[in-house]
């Protein structure tokens, strides 16, 4: 056979060298060190503070307003405590500024008030409120407070103040005795003094409290919740009335 010819090392080509393909564009531009961004944390936006919106609480202390069609003082919607505020201050056509009492004689019905005396010396009703004994909102069969501002003449040793309570607002009201409280201990005339009695919520959601003020040389019947003020046995009366929204209770009530 014919030998192969032999071939020589040098005689080999030469490997061209790899191309390694760049996956950059061929125009990516080149940057400059003072081009790159700084990632110093100081450089970083601020964050707004966050607002916080303060809503507000249902309930709470309410002043009462009057209501067009009962002609009473009125809280519309449960709270912890109502109060008349001045709405009731003064009492007939004896009031402040030489005024009568604003919507007299703020009573959910056909009683009235003495227009006897004198404003700021004889007796008269200057505020209503009625507060809860526990926390929250006034609740069926909560313990309440009602509390009457009251100016007692002289003394206050013939000066009383019944307070009665009604949960049929809207009708004629049926009022229901809590307590009888005086003015005794009083050291001078036009002296204002706040009297208070307690009684439980019974079921109803919206119920009215009574304040009846009157000078009384005499026993009274107090299952009477209106003053004849052309009786013998008292004068210079002042009857005021307050309605306040309550809390439905769930659970069974014990009155």
């Amino acid at each position: 056979p014919t030998p192969l010819p032999s071939v020589s090392p040098s005689s080999q080509p030469s490997p061209s060298p790899s191309v390694i393909p760049s996956n950059e564009p061929s125009h990516r531009p080149s940057l400059n060190p003072s081009q790159i961004p700084s990632l110093d944390p100081s450089d970083e936006p601020t964050p707004s503070p966050t607002q916080i919106i303060e809503l507000p609480l249902p309930g709470g202390q309410q002043d009462a307003e009057i209501d067009d069609e009962l002609k009473v003082p009125s809280c519309s919607t449960a709270s912890s405590s109502c109060s008349t505020g001045g709405l009731v201050a003064g009492r007939g056509q004896l009031g402040p500024e030489q005024g009568p009492e604003q919507n007299a004689p703020n009573s959910l019905d056909e009683c009235t008030d003495s227009d006897a005396g004198n404003y700021n010396i004889s007796e008269s009703i200057e505020a209503i409120t009625v507060s809860s004994n526990t926390p929250g909102n006034m609740r069926e069969g909560d313990s309440v407070t009602v509390t009457a501002t009251v100016i007692c003449w002289y003394t206050g040793a013939n000066d009383t103040a019944d307070f009665y309570y009604a949960t049929n607002v809207g009708q004629t009201p049926v009022w229901v005795f809590i307590d009888s409280v005086d003015c005794s201990g009083v050291a001078s005339a036009g002296k204002k003094q706040q009297l208070s009695v307690t009684y439980s919520l019974p079921k109803g959601r919206r119920h009215a409290v009574r304040v009846n003020f009157s000078y009384r040389v005499g026993d009274r019947d107090v299952l009477s919740s209106c003053v004849e003020s052309t009786g013998e046995n008292e004068f210079y009366n002042d009857v005021d009335d307050l309605v306040f929204a309550v809390e439905e209770n769930t659970e069974e009530l014990l009155i």
